[in-house]
């Protein structure tokens, strides 16, 4: 059994697109980010914590568990929780380009293979008002970075990279996993 271990509505969506069938069973966990931790060292502890207890699943079972961070000068920026904190994110984007970073674990027969992929996003230069229409238009309270690349009329100029990186699923590093893990799963 494929097991994803997120409640990602884009990358449920992604790896339906994909063709895999799978179950979804998320980890609650604490996701605060600890002094003086690397935004990668972040990345790699909150993927690998949201595995959550891997003994409850059979050593048949495939279980994937990601997360994506949006990045600017070092500093994560996290999901807002309000339109103040929305407003902050977005401001401090405001006609800058920053990395987004969405990584992976794989879990099987007791091995881990973590991997991740890097998009550059540059953002348009918006006003107050732009900003603010877009909050409310968009709600982007459960968004990394505070914004979707694939919103309409949303604040992203452009991207070099993965959009479905962006999107919350490094797809090209997960499909370029060995022949090991592909052929399990076919």
């Amino acid at each position: 059994m494929f097991i994803l271990k997120s409640r990602s509505p884009r990358r449920i969506e992604i790896l339906k697109n994909l063709g895999f069938q799978f179950q979804i069973d998320p980890e609650d966990i604490d996701e605060a980010q600890l002094e003086s931790e690397t935004h990668l060292d972040y990345l790699e502890r909150v993927v690998t914590s949201k595995l959550g207890e891997t003994l409850r699943f059979s050593r048949e079972d495939f279980i994937l568990a990601c997360d994506t961070i949006v990045v600017l000068e070092g500093a994560i920026l996290h999901k807002p929780s309000n339109e103040w904190e929305a407003m902050t994110t977005l401001r401090q984007l405001n006609g800058k380009s920053h990395s987004v970073f969405s990584g992976c674990i794989l879990f099987h027969k007791g091995t881990l293979d973590y991997f991740f992929e890097e998009t550059r996003i540059f953002f348009k230069s918006w006003s107050e008002e732009q900003i603010k229409e877009y909050i409310q238009r968009c709600l982007p309270y459960d968004k990394a970075g505070a914004y979707g690349i694939q919103d309409e009329r949303g604040p992203v100029l452009r991207w070099e990279g993965s959009y479905q990186n962006v999107m919350g699923f490094p797809i090209r590093s997960f499909l370029s996993r060995n022949q090991i893990w592909k052929s399990a799963w076919s």
